[in-house]
């Protein structure tokens, strides 16, 4: 993997900043968020764009249970629609909210209309 197939940005939300990582992938999309200075694993789905009979992305959650898990896939789906390739997202957010969870879905989509 090159370095420019890694990108890394900073969002600020009202619950403070979050750390951003896209990995553009062979196959599709790596997106890792955290809300503290390192990485590490969360809430996590992947999803795949419409297609092959579907007429919209599917999606399946792991490390979620509950609301948070459905919005998490939620915003992996957004991502493949929005892309046309597959996505694997990794949340580690404490306190996820719909509010912060809309405030990341459009930090990501102005980052990949750039």
């Amino acid at each position: 993997m090159a370095l420019d197939d890694v990108r890394d940005f900073e969002h600020e939300t009202e619950h403070g900043r979050l750390r951003v990582r896209l990995m553009d992938l062979e196959n599709g999309l790596l997106v890792l968020i955290s809300d503290a200075e390192r990485f590490r694993l969360g809430l996590s789905a992947v999803a795949i764009p419409a297609g092959q009979g579907r007429g919209e992305p599917t999606s399946t959650g792991f490390l979620s249970l509950g609301e948070d898990a459905m919005q998490v896939r939620i915003l992996a789906e957004n991502v493949a629609k929005s892309t046309g390739r597959m996505c694997m997202m990794i949340i580690a957010v404490k306190d996820l909210t719909r509010a912060l969870m809309v405030d990341i879905t459009k930090a990501l989509k102005q980052h990949f209309l750039r």
